[in-house]
């Protein structure tokens, strides 16, 4: 008797614990889920935010690159021009030349007006060369510029950078 009430007793406890843990299992799997997914979510956008970030970088590199290329070439800058002459790269207009040229191993020709360069000569005309720049003062002037570069790649997702450069050139006394 003692044996049948225990086997009876265990029985009945077994029959009320049926889908006991269930339900926390349940509430457990459901955290879990939002947790994995709000992970996703975020390593997502951080994903979308590196690469954001890579091509602005990109795109200042390839624009920085245009200002060294243009003050690079000697034929963009004129000394020769005077106070307010612009020189400008083709299709943009107010400009007193649009011979700026930009190099097409830098900047292919199909992205090429995605570029716009202003070559501006600054006031005073010619001035005695900065200190420290290891030349003699006696020999040489010094001409000012502004290169304003902008490049503009929105359609193709690139974004778009503006840099002013300022250049000095040297010039030597005797041709002026």
């Amino acid at each position: 008797m003692i044996q049948k009430s225990y086997e009876q007793h265990r029985l009945t406890n077994q029959a009320n614990q049926e889908g006991s843990v269930l339900l926390p299992s349940l509430i457990f799997l459901l955290i879990l889920t939002l947790a994995a997914t709000t992970t996703m979510r975020t390593s997502t956008l951080e994903l979308r935010m590196a690469g954001n970030e890579q091509q602005r970088v990109e795109t200042f590199e390839l624009t920085q690159s245009i200002v060294d290329e243009v003050v690079g070439n000697p034929n963009n800058i004129r000394v020769s021009g005077n106070l307010g002459y612009v020189n400008c790269t083709s299709g943009i207009s107010g400009c007193n030349a649009n011979d700026v040229t930009i190099n097409t191993n830098l900047l292919p020709t199909a992205r090429a007006g995605n570029a716009a360069v202003l070559v501006e000569r600054l006031a005073p005309a010619l001035s005695a060369p900065p200190r420290g720049i290891n030349t003699s003062a006696d020999a040489f002037s010094a001409a000012r510029f502004e290169v304003d570069t902008t490049y503009d790649g929105r359609a193709e997702n690139e974004g778009r950078v503006g840099i002013v450069q300022g250049v000095l050139v040297l010039v030597p006394r005797g041709a002026q």
